[in-house]
């Protein structure tokens, strides 16, 4: 029986690569929670709907990356969000393992 890999293994292997080739890079959180505030319920939204799981600058260049489990394919409103990013001269793209990620990094320089 092999070893299942989740989304958050590939968002941690990408994390750990960028911070060993010294790039700046964070993890871009968004969602939703249902709460309350004096007394009133309220429903909160946080981040930009279908924004990558792992934002990076590198030499002058927006990068927004997402990472899915394997086997796995990005949203509609990912895939958008892909879009505008490469249309304002981004780059963006999605990636199921660190072995993908690492081949299309080297090719960005």
């Amino acid at each position: 029986m092999g070893i299942k890999v989740t989304e958050n293994d590939v968002k941690k292997a990408i994390l750990d690569y960028l911070a060993a080739k010294h790039v700046f890079a964070f993890r871009n959180n968004t969602g939703a929670f249902a709460g309350s505030y004096k007394g009133k319920a309220r429903f909160f939204r946080y981040g930009a709907k279908g924004s990558g799981d792992i934002f990076a600058l590198h030499r002058g260049i927006f990068y927004s990356l997402e990472c899915k489990a394997p086997g796995k394919v990005p949203s509609n409103d990912q895939l958008l969000w892909m879009e505008k990013v490469m249309i304002n001269g981004g780059r963006a793209a999605y990636f199921n393992d660190i072995d993908s990620f690492i081949e299309w990094w080297d090719n960005q320089s």
